[in-house]
């Protein structure tokens, strides 16, 4: 069942990037198909690294499609793994992709970025918007605790968000995203901070 639903999430998200692939003449390079095997986490079923930087790639500075990039980090991923072992950290993964996978649209991307970290493409979307996204996720993780071996294992987890604007490029964005869950890292568990916290 998770494998349908993934299927057609990312059919909707392949046909919305290949609009914007057309627009920026880049639809011809885009195959869907030959794509699938390499940007796909076996372990989660979400985009791995690579997926997801194929559409940061493609994305540019646009002033009436803002987007938001959203990281977050499993904080207490390491401890799991130490206290309950190499499965239950696993399963962390897996719950944690699930419940991001649940709480974003259907043209929004969710994917793993690191060993313990995720990353969301939210598409058209202001900062105060992208940030209710965040900390429902935020809140729904921390709430929705892991079940292994008869035990519940709490999540803790960071969040950085960053959202585009007219003259500033992904990488920039994602940057910027990137320093603001230092910021929430910094700050304890459980915390989100946004663009505006790196130039404060």
């Amino acid at each position: 069942m998770r494998k349908i639903i993934y299927s057609e999430r990312r059919r909707k998200i392949h046909v919305f990037f290949r609009n914007i692939f057309k627009k920026i003449g880049l639809y011809p390079w885009f195959n869907p198909q030959k794509m699938n095997a390499l940007e796909i986490d076996p372990l989660t079923g979400i985009y791995n690294q690579f997926g997801i930087n194929t559409y940061l790639t493609a994305l540019r500075p646009c002033p009436k499609q803002n987007y938001a990039i959203v990281l977050l980090n499993l904080d207490n991923f390491t401890e799991i793994q130490h206290t309950f072992g190499l499965k239950a950290a696993e399963k962390a993964l897996v719950k944690t992709a699930g419940l991001l996978t649940q709480n974003i649209r259907d043209t929004d991307l969710v994917g793993k970025y690191g060993e313990h970290e995720f990353i969301l493409i939210l598409c058209n979307i202001e900062l105060d918007d992208a940030n209710d996204v965040a900390r429902r996720c935020l809140n729904v993780i921390q709430n929705t605790p892991v079940r292994y071996n008869a035990q519940k294992i709490a999540l803790d987890v960071s969040c950085g968000v960053s959202v585009s604007d007219e003259n500033t490029v992904s990488d920039k964005i994602l940057q910027y995203a990137d320093r603001a869950l230092y910021l929430a890292k910094a700050s304890g568990s459980n915390q989100l901070r946004d663009q505006r916290a790196v130039f404060s």
